[in-house]
């Protein structure tokens, strides 16, 4: 019996481009899940506060910058063309003299705020990423696991392995976003593509860090999260796109205030989603996308150092 229109539609084979597309889709609507960040906000007060101090961090940032450009950038324009103009004989470095007030406003206010911001919005974010991840295995009827509160030596040297771990995946994670801004950097001076470029590799960056969190909580190894993500490079792309895209036309320091708002947005849409189903609803030939060895030089730079630490520091004595 000859095959149904509908069975010689699915056999055929799916454009590689056409899937590449449709990938990097699932990846971007993926990010747009804003629904699920409002109902878990909905659902929790811890994660509901987070989020809203994440926001309210971000808007500092941001009223600061925005008060340095619309009010102190110019009455120190007004004042100091006043004073020169009311002394015509003395040519009196205006100029020079308004450059270090907006120095020293970026020295003493601006950039300690940025900074605390940060820090505190990457605390916030974990634990955002902790209550999301135990509400969505609490909804799906799945066992979560509990630090161990036992003083036995068994216990004892678990410790001592996850300090050990964890201190490794921190520079790991250390030398991953220096080594890939680095990338993105020199990427942006190459001519015609590489604006192209900077914003593919800050998507990747940024979907990579979004979903650590999870990835973390769920124990996945430094080898699984790197193969399932490099192997699935459209569709990470696709997911950090939307973050990018909000803060690409910015200036540095308006693009920074606008990322504390969203970042700690899309971790939890990313700790809430399920990349692995929505990869399978598209990507039905894996031989169409090799894997891509995104983070080849930062894995390169950071293995020999975990390695090195995990040597130095073993877990048991």
């Amino acid at each position: 019996m000859a095959p149904s229109r509908g069975e010689r539609a699915s056999a055929a084979p799916t454009s590689p481009w056409i899937a590449l597309l449709m990938l990097w889709l699932a990846g971007c609507m993926d990010a747009c899940r804003f629904d699920r960040a409002f109902l878990i906000c909905r659902r929790s007060g811890v994660v509901r506060k987070k989020t809203g101090q994440c926001f309210l961090n971000g808007l500092l940032v941001l009223g600061s910058v925005l008060v340095l450009q619309k009010a102190i950038i110019p009455a120190l324009s007004w004042l100091l063309d006043f004073e020169a103009h009311v002394d015509d004989g003395s040519a009196r470095p205006v100029p020079k003299l308004q450059s270090f007030l907006i120095a020293l406003y970026y020295v003493l206010w601006l950039y300690p705020i940025y900074v605390i911001s940060f820090v505190i919005n990457c605390i916030h974010s974990n634990e955002i990423a902790q209550h999301v991840f135990h509400e969505v295995k609490k909804t799906m009827n799945e066992p979560t696991s509990r630090p161990s509160t036992g003083t036995s030596s068994t216990a004892a040297a678990f410790d001592r392995s996850s300090f050990t771990r964890g201190i490794g995946e921190n520079l790991y994670s250390v030398i991953v976003i220096g080594a890939f801004f680095a990338e993105a950097f020199v990427a942006s001076f190459i001519p015609y593509v590489g604006q192209l470029l900077y914003f593919v590799l800050l998507s990747w960056l940024y979907a990579y860090y979004c979903f650590e969190y999870k990835w973390g909580l769920a124990q996945w190894s430094l080898e699984r999260r790197l193969v399932f993500f490099e192997t699935n490079w459209a569709f990470f792309s696709g997911f950090g796109s939307p973050c990018v895209l909000a803060t690409f036309f910015f200036s540095p320091l308006v693009s920074t205030g606008v990322t504390a708002i969203l970042y700690p947005l899309f971790v939890l849409i990313a700790t809430a989603s399920d990349p692995e189903k929505s990869i399978a609803r598209v990507k039905r030939d894996s031989s169409l996308f090799p894997r891509l060895p995104i983070f080849y030089l930062a894995n390169s730079c950071s293995l020999p150092i975990v390695r090195f630490f995990v040597s130095r520091f073993p877990a048991t004595r």
